[in-house]
């Protein structure tokens, strides 16, 4: 189902989400210009695959960010290791990248590291904890 708002006569669609999904984080990029949130399907979050959807918006307008690409590295900072796969992340839609393959083996605390390029480079860290 797509929402979309009337303002000024112009139609504007809100970005496509499954009604599923739920927020688990959401944090300011290193520079601030960027809000980044975390969506899954699932919570908690338990071990082993993920599929998490990354919605990047520009802090000040709430607008989606454009002309962007993501690289995610997840890393368990008590252990001092990320995994030996790298995730899969593809564009999902304005500001929106779908992660797959992200393996999250072991229960715990994870970083979820972020680094965004193209139209402008910054980077984010997202933590998140998983249960059993």
């Amino acid at each position: 189902m797509l929402r979309a708002a009337v303002l000024m006569g112009m139609v504007l669609a809100a970005p496509p989400t499954l009604a599923s999904e739920v927020s688990i984080a959401s944090v300011a990029s290193a520079s601030g210009r960027f809000q980044v949130e975390v969506r899954a399907r699932e919570v908690p979050l338990k071990r082993g695959p993920q599929t998490l959807r990354i919605v990047v918006t520009e802090a000040q307008t709430h607008a989606p960010a454009t002309g962007l690409q993501l690289s995610v590295e997840p890393w368990m900072p008590a252990m001092g290791h990320g995994i030996n796969d790298t995730p899969q992340v593809s564009a999902a839609g304005p500001g929106q990248f779908q992660v797959v393959d992200l393996d999250l083996f072991m229960p715990g605390v994870w970083e979820l590291r972020l680094r965004l390029s193209g139209a402008a480079t910054d980077q984010a860290v997202v933590t998140l904890k998983l249960t059993r």
